[in-house]
């Protein structure tokens, strides 16, 4: 999947400031048009004439960046945006976190975009200053996390993306439960850690197209444990890692609201920006209830 339309989402706050911003330096690094939409959370806002406001970003993007910018000429509501979004291969936005009563079973706005978006969503939180240098992937070892890999190239340096798989503990809680040692715990945990390793490495050399690598170096992964949401945003904040991609299989209702997403859940917690990519939209078949 290749992107060639994007859409941004600004209600003028600052973090959508910087979801614009990032939108536009990727129209420009894939050459992409950009299209600005309004959104605002709630009826309250006290923003006079923000479609001309919008209008007028629209013009100072396309002019600072070199790229080609069209601002929609009608707010619009979150289902709206959704529907827009279908026709580009790209939706940004900043972390809304409003969550309306009328609609409060289906949690906040940012829960109903990583849910509702066909097409990949970016959730920007960080100022845009430069192309991300450094991307990571939150892949779950299965031949899906190939397609997600090769989307996130074209987002990452050179140099290529970081691979990172979380080893969920419930093995370790269930050992703990029946008095196992913590030398039985901790062997569990490196053999597992090891299987892991060597899954990673099958998934790296089993690519269709190799990955670039600085002076002949395999591509980079990682591993480590607890839950998967939370170590990958422990370890994007540890590796300064500028953004992660996770891969998000379409779920029921009823699923969502009981138990969410990793996606959904790393969007919340991750204090950098985070690439929800439906996987259906990268060419994947995957269960309806199945979970990345």
């Amino acid at each position: 999947m290749h992107i060639d339309s994007i859409l941004a989402v600004s209600d003028f706050t600052a973090l959508s400031a910087h979801a614009l911003e990032r939108a536009a330096l990727l129209a420009r690094q894939h050459q992409a048009p950009l299209r600005l939409v309004h959104f605002a959370e709630g009826p309250t806002t006290r923003l006079a004439h923000p479609l001309a406001r919008l209008a007028q970003r629209a013009r100072q993007l396309a002019r600072r960046h070199e790229i080609e910018v069209h601002a929609l000429e009608a707010s619009a509501s979150l289902d709206e945006v959704l529907a827009e979004a279908g026709a580009s291969s790209l939706l940004v936005m900043g972390p809304l976190s409003r969550r309306s009563w009328r609609r409060f079973h289906l949690g906040t706005t940012l829960d109903q975009a990583v849910h509702g978006s066909r097409c990949p969503l970016l959730v920007v939180r960080r100022a845009a200053l430069r192309p991300y240098a450094q991307v990571l992937v939150a892949v779950d070892l299965s031949p899906r996390s190939t397609p997600l890999i090769h989307f996130a190239r074209q987002l990452s340096a050179p140099a290529g993306p970081k691979l990172f798989h979380a080893i969920d503990t419930i093995e370790d809680a269930r050992l703990r439960s029946v008095n196992a040692s913590p030398d039985v715990i901790w062997a569990n945990r490196s053999a597992s850690r090891q299987q892991a390793r060597d899954r990673l490495t099958q998934l790296i050399d089993g690519l269709a197209a190799p990955l670039p690598a600085p002076q002949g170096h395999p591509l980079a992964f990682d591993v480590g444990h607890g839950d998967p949401a939370h170590a990958t945003a422990l370890h994007q904040q540890a590796t300064r890692a500028e953004l992660v991609v996770v891969g998000q299989s379409r779920r029921s209702p009823l699923s969502r609201f009981l138990s969410g997403s990793v996606a959904q859940h790393l969007a919340k917690c991750s204090n950098g920006d985070v690439l929800i990519a439906p996987l259906d939209s990268l060419g994947v078949l995957t269960p309806a209830n199945a979970s990345c």
